[in-house]
This record gives C-alpha cells, sequence and structure tokens, in this order.
C-alpha cells in the first residue's frame, strides 16, 4: 500500500507509473477489439471508466455502441447498436493507496487519478491503432470525475 503523505505531483506520478504497468495488457485487449467487424448501423461508440465508489474500488472500463435501432441481446457476441463490452484494462492488481487520497478534499486525489487514468487510456488507445476505428468513439469519465471532459479518439464515419 502507498501510505499517505505524497505531493500531488508525487501521487500523480506514482499513479501513472502504475498504470503504465498494465499498458501492454490494454493494447492487447484493444486490439483485439479492433479486429472485431463493427456493422455500418452503429454510429457512435463511448468508452465510459469507472472508478469504483469514491475512487476506492479498482478502475474499469466499458464501451458502449450506439445507432438509430439499439437492442439488447446477450446471447449476440457480435458488435450492434446497444451492445456495452467490458474492456480488461489489467488493473486488477494495481498497487493499492491509502483512502486518503481520495477522501481527503484537500488533497485531491480522485480528479488527480481520473485525469491521469482517461490520458492514460487514450495514449494505450492510439498505441493499439485505434485513431482508425471505423465509428466515432470518445472516451469519457463516469460521473465526470476529474477535468469532466470526454476525449474524441477516433472520427471515422
Amino acid at each position: 500500500m502507498v501510505p499517505f503523505g505524497l505531493s500531488q505531483q508525487q501521487f500523480v506520478a506514482r499513479y501513472r507509473r502504475c498504470l503504465d504497468r498494465a499498458s501492454a495488457h490494454l493494447i492487447a485487449e484493444l486490439r483485439t477489439l479492433f479486429d472485431r467487424p463493427v456493422p455500418s448501423t452503429v454510429k457512435t461508440a463511448e468508452v465510459e471508466i469507472f472508478l469504483g465508489e469514491d475512487g476506492l474500488g479498482r478502475p474499469s472500463a466499458w464501451i458502449y455502441y450506439s445507432g438509430e435501432n439499439n437492442r439488447v441481446d446477450r446471447s449476440d457476441l457480435s458488435i450492434f447498436p446497444g451492445r456495452s463490452l467490458e474492456l480488461s484494462i489489467g488493473l486488477e492488481s494495481i498497487e493499492e493507496f491509502d483512502d486518503r487520497y481520495f477522501t481527503n478534499e484537500d488533497f485531491g486525489g480522485l480528479p488527480l487519478a481520473a485525469n491521469t487514468l482517461k490520458a492514460w487510456f487514450v495514449e494505450c488507445w492510439w498505441k493499439a491503432g485505434g485513431w482508425s476505428y471505423p465509428v466515432p468513439t470518445k472516451v469519457s469519465i463516469h460521473d465526470g470525475f476529474g477535468d469532466g471532459r470526454s476525449i474524441q479518439l477516433s472520427t471515422d464515419r
């Protein structure tokens, strides 16, 4: 466990190092995703990153596909409008940080972690070749943590 006492700059650097250890895993996961066919009925996609309750849980990411006729079908494993897929981002064993980094409002670790996590995901997306993903895709942090902005990952279609 990373004990409380780092500066904000040290926290961001340490958190980023933890994320960087999972980069190869995420890049491989994204390349597998990019190999899957995306039908023309899918018009947009959004990756949403979840930080867990107050940032204390393990981060996770989901991609949501949208189109004119969204549907839910758990038996259909293909990509279609309405489909959501959990992405394996490789952070199951990320180093734990003292809870105070995320609960101490004066420190502000939750927005720092959110922005760092989003930037890391974007870099991995592009390293995996995602700029040419065949559907306009953006990424954001669930509940608007961090700067609250989404980042455009691809613009095709």
